[in-house]
């Protein structure tokens, strides 16, 4: 359980750092919404940043059924458009984390559709809330903290890489 719930977890901080950088600045998921033609307002582009935020947040925090599902759910999402841009052979800036200049490449699809997949798992096997995961172990809470982000930040780095 404790692995499905590590890697749910680090799908949720990607998501969670992504709908901040949206909500912050969502002018680059703006622009490159507006490149395949799709709704780009950018009070929406800063909305949609805010519930990506929250469905992160309550996955630590609520954890069960519903945030796996709409984390499931936004990633799904994101696979179908991550997967236009690559199509569209453009190399201009996805808009995925605000201002961090990467385009989408087949690894956003990949990436997009192993969370879909992880979302569902989690939630058709409900991953607790953070604090319920380690009860009588509470001690495995910091380096379980590790792995998750650590896991996060090495997908994030490998998205960003140049093809």
């Amino acid at each position: 359980m404790e692995y499905v719930a590590a890697v749910h977890l680090m799908a949720a901080v990607l998501l969670g750092a992504a709908g901040a950088s949206k909500a912050v600045t969502p002018e680059p998921a703006s622009a490159a919404l507006a490149r395949l033609g799709l709704y780009h307002r950018q009070w929406a582009v800063r909305l949609l940043g805010l519930v990506e935020l929250i469905v992160a947040v309550s996955a630590f925090i609520v954890g069960g059924v519903a945030p796996a599902t709409a984390l499931a759910a936004l990633y799904a999402g994101f696979a179908v458009v991550a997967a236009a841009m690559v199509r569209s052979g453009s190399a201009e800036p996805c808009g995925c984390f605000g201002r961090i200049e990467m385009a989408a490449t087949r690894r956003h699809v990949v990436v997009n559709v192993l969370a879909v997949a992880i979302g569902l798992v989690a939630a058709s096997w409900p991953v607790e809330a953070v604090d319920k995961l380690f009860d009588n172990q509470q001690w495995l809470l910091a380096p379980f903290a590790v792995v998750v982000a650590g896991g996060a930040y090495g997908v994030f780095s490998w998205l960003a890489r140049s093809p």
